[in-house]
């Protein structure tokens, strides 16, 4: 065995959980029955002792991976010297809470006659167990996580030494049919009708995206993987599927990213109201206030998807690592890390959608007003900042800027609806914040905001200034951070977050959502056909499905971090959104006599 690139891999799932299924046939990554539970398959974290599924040929064979139009139903097409197998992976998606969950498999002969080879081989807790499979009539069954599940299958599995083997001759129209489950047995003969169901679901819910400009396919791929990432029994949405998956080859910066960032997650449904979603804005503010009824102010960074606020970081010292890259890491430990800026970004997804009036209710409001008060109270406090440093806290820059952001949408919202609100406290404070960060994030030896006050490193989050509208885009201030952080984070058309030393040791590579700002900040400046030709080499680096990961190594361009990563499909689509209406404005402007 050994490891595919991070981007070969395609990603399904049912709202409640996710896997990852290589471009060789291998299931090599699967939480059951949640994103946060432990793994079933690990394959992908340890390549010998994982865990793994997989179905692929016997004989040599290329291979390629897309999906089936605009679904989660992911397709393997393999081809050998004897002929062609299409191999569609998917979960049958649930919009609410689940009585069962389950992974359907069907390798189908297209061509001549293939050679299958199959490995069922089950590690359940991030493969710290080896169960026990029992035969039975068409199938097999195991104990996981306190639960059975089933392996239906139309060809015989052979179970030895732990895992389960299978070997068949295919011919043009057969097809070997597998479904694992859980919560409720699945004839095999019910597999179509699953397919059907998954695909009638995924058109359903693409019939509401709304999005008719630049990049459409490469748009609407970002907003389904962004949909796989929301959680239905709760609305909670994660900001990676993964766990553990490194910032950079054999190093240690590898964190576990199933859990509900407020940040991440406010950009998400920011991202998918350009499209024409509402209704995972309304999911999510449920859980959210929730969680305030709940924890009270002030609100974690992080929570898990049912809202549990513990999440203690643990090392799985006995898995590998992808590629030798130690530790792997479940839970993590910056869920209690003070950084101020969600309040901005709560409170600006929250505007962009109460716009419609159709989002708040009065007792969430409520909440928000209780999250902008404490912002009143705390703004002037040092955090950990939106890159979490596992270090001292810093008066960052970013976050002062999204704590103003979180007034001035605080009182936007409020003068809308009428809600009840210190008007003149917010007001007050909003203004003071703005006077604070020109007067203390601005260093004009460096010609730049940097990234804490009186600092002279740079942050690519300052990319959001202008975007947010604390500053206009045509102030000297703003231009002057635009290129200096291009100038001196850039390579090409990748953008790092920072060039310092943070306190971890190892390299990281560059940051996909500080690309895709820059290329927003550019449009806002005016560089529109540049930002033109870095929005097409950042979309580039996605892999043949469309899927981004976190970060790209600038050198090889290889895919670095948690994948598919919210951050890259939330940026992707901002990016063409924007440069749609620029230059649809370019377009329409009467052109000089």
């Amino acid at each position: 065995m050994t490891y595919l690139p991070i981007n070969h891999h395609g990603l399904i799932g049912d709202l409640h959980t996710a896997a990852l299924v290589g471009t060789d046939g291998r299931v090599v990554w699967l939480p059951w029955p949640r994103f946060d539970s432990p793994s079933i398959f690990a394959a992908l974290l340890d390549d010998q002792r994982g865990g793994e599924w997989m179905l692929g040929l016997a004989d040599p064979a290329t291979s390629r991976q897309a999906y089936d139009g605009e679904t989660a139903v992911l397709l393997t097409e393999f081809e050998t010297s004897t002929g062609k197998a299409e191999l569609r992976d998917w979960m049958t998606p649930w919009d609410g809470a689940a009585p069962s969950h389950d992974l359907c498999r069907v390798l189908r002969c297209t061509r001549g006659e293939v050679h299958v080879q199959g490995r069922f081989a089950p590690r359940p807790d991030y493969a710290r167990r080896t169960p026990t499979l029992h035969s039975r009539a068409n199938g097999l069954y195991f104990e996981a996580h306190t639960l059975q599940l089933d392996l239906e299958s139309s060809h015989p599995w052979k179970i030895a030494n732990g895992s389960a083997l299978l070997q068949a001759t295919l011919r043009v129209g057969d097809e070997l049919r597998c479904v694992l489950s859980s919560g409720r047995f699945i004839a095999i003969s019910a597999i179509g009708e699953m397919q059907e169901q998954t695909k009638r679901f995924w058109h359903a819910w693409m019939q509401a995206c709304s999005y008719d400009g630049l990049w459409p396919l490469a748009v609407r791929r970002s907003a389904i993987t962004l949909k796989l990432l929301t959680y239905a029994p709760t609305g909670a949405i994660i900001a990676a599927p993964t766990t553990s998956l490194p910032e950079w080859i054999g190093g240690v910066r590898n964190w576990d990213y199933r859990y509900t960032w407020l940040r991440d997650a406010s950009l998400t449904l920011s991202a998918l109201y350009l499209l024409g979603y509402r209704d995972e804005a309304r999911a999510f503010f449920g859980w959210l206030g929730e969680r305030a009824q709940q924890y009270d102010t002030p609100l974690q960074i992080m929570y898990s998807i049912d809202g549990a606020a513990q999440l203690q970081e643990h090392e799985l010292e006995h898995l590998a690592g992808y590629r030798g890259s130690r530790p792997v890491r479940i839970g993590n430990g910056a869920f209690d890390q003070s950084q101020l800026d969600v309040y901005g970004g709560v409170a600006d997804a929250a505007y962009v959608h109460e716009r419609e009036g159709v989002l708040l209710t009065p007792e969430q409001w409520a909440s928000l007003r209780g999250e902008i008060d404490y912002v009143c109270a705390h703004w002037h406090e040092p955090d950990h900042g939106i890159w979490e440093m596992r270090a001292p806290g810093q008066h960052h820059v970013f976050s002062k800027l999204m704590c103003w952001v979180a007034l001035d949408r605080g009182l936007l919202i409020a003068e809308h609806e009428g809600w009840e609100h210190d008007e003149p406290r917010w007001a007050a404070t909003r203004d003071a914040l703005h006077a604070n960060i020109l007067a203390q994030g601005w260093n004009a030896q460096i010609n730049a905001f940097t990234m804490t006050y009186a600092g002279t490193e740079l942050d690519a989050s300052l990319l959001i200034m202008p975007l947010v509208g604390f500053l206009p885009a045509d102030d000297p201030r703003v231009r002057a951070t635009i290129e200096a952080i291009d100038r001196r984070l850039g390579h090409g058309p990748l953008i790092y977050r920072y060039r310092m030393d943070d306190g971890l040791p190892g390299d990281e590579g560059a940051f996909l959502l500080c690309s895709f700002w820059m290329v927003e900040a550019l449009t806002l400046i005016g560089r529109v056909d540049e930002a033109v030709e870095r929005f097409k080499a950042l979309i580039a680096y996605a892999g043949p499905h469309g899927l981004l990961s976190e970060e790209i190594n600038p050198q090889t361009g290889a895919a670095l971090g948690n994948y598919p990563q919210a951050f890259s499909h939330i940026g992707l689509i901002n990016s063409a959104w924007r440069l749609t209406q620029a230059l649809r404005e370019r377009n329409a402007a009467p052109r000089a006599p």
